[in-house]
């Protein structure tokens, strides 16, 4: 039985949960902030992207520079249909736990995918066999027992432990370039403590992005050296 079979149903989380949170959600935009230096500083000019959702990321990937192929994988048939809509490039419904497509990528980049795997390993031996130089991820760090009410909501099944992400790279055969931990204190633990005692939703109301809003500018106060977004650059 596919790994897939004991995971949540992804085309209700688009639906139900996640909504507009690549758009207008504070950390998801600071993500992209912090992710839009990182790939002005490498070189690369074909990219996959694991878990690629609804397509948000794939301008930041192709901005600036001429990319010859583009790829995406997701286990949600809805967003690979959403983005194909917008998108003329190759995608592929499948769980990256169980299989990979064909061929490599200079660059394989994954947001916000890691902490919803329970085989983590086998996804990153995956994505290693379609690295042809770089693999750029964006997970979730800190402890998962102190925010499971939210991070079950969200369909996580865990948050890193120190160092306990950059070691299953290396396992995988990657070599660590850059490891931003940022978050503090704004995000984590504050923000972080705030959601745990919310209800997920898809739906935001005038207050809402009012909230977010606010909550974006003061992020800009919050540390790159400590707190629960992770960020890895690798290389193979």
């Amino acid at each position: 039985m596919s790994r897939s079979a004991n995971v949540p149903d992804y085309d209700e989380m688009w639906n139900q949960v996640y909504g507009d949170r690549e758009h207008r959600g504070p950390v998801h935009r600071h993500i992209r902030r912090i992710l839009r230096g990182i790939v002005r500083s490498i070189e690369y000019d074909s990219v996959l992207d694991v878990g690629c959702g609804f397509g948000d990321n794939l301008p930041l990937l192709c901005d600036g520079r001429r990319v010859r192929r583009i790829a995406g994988i997701d286990i949600s048939q809805q967003a690979i249909d959403h983005v194909s809509k917008n998108w003329r490039t190759d995608f592929h419904q499948l769980d990256i736990q169980d299989t990979r497509v064909d061929g490599r990528w200079d660059l394989v980049f994954s947001s916000l995918l890691l902490e919803h795997l329970p085989d983590d390993v086998a996804a990153l031996d995956n994505m290693r066999a379609m690295t042809g130089r770089y693999l750029l991820v964006t997970t979730i760090a800190g402890d998962f027992e102190r925010y499971k009410a939210w991070d079950e909501q969200m369909g996580h099944v865990r948050n890193y432990a120190v160092g306990e992400l950059e070691t299953k790279l290396m396992k995988a055969g990657f070599h660590l370039q850059q490891v931003i931990h940022w978050g503090f204190p704004f995000y984590s633990p504050l923000s972080r403590i705030l959601q745990n005692s919310m209800k997920a939703s898809s739906t935001s109301s005038v207050r809402t992005r009012l909230v977010a809003d606010i909550m974006y500018y003061a992020y800009f106060l919050n540390s790159r050296k400590r707190g629960d977004l992770l960020v890895v650059l690798a290389s193979v």
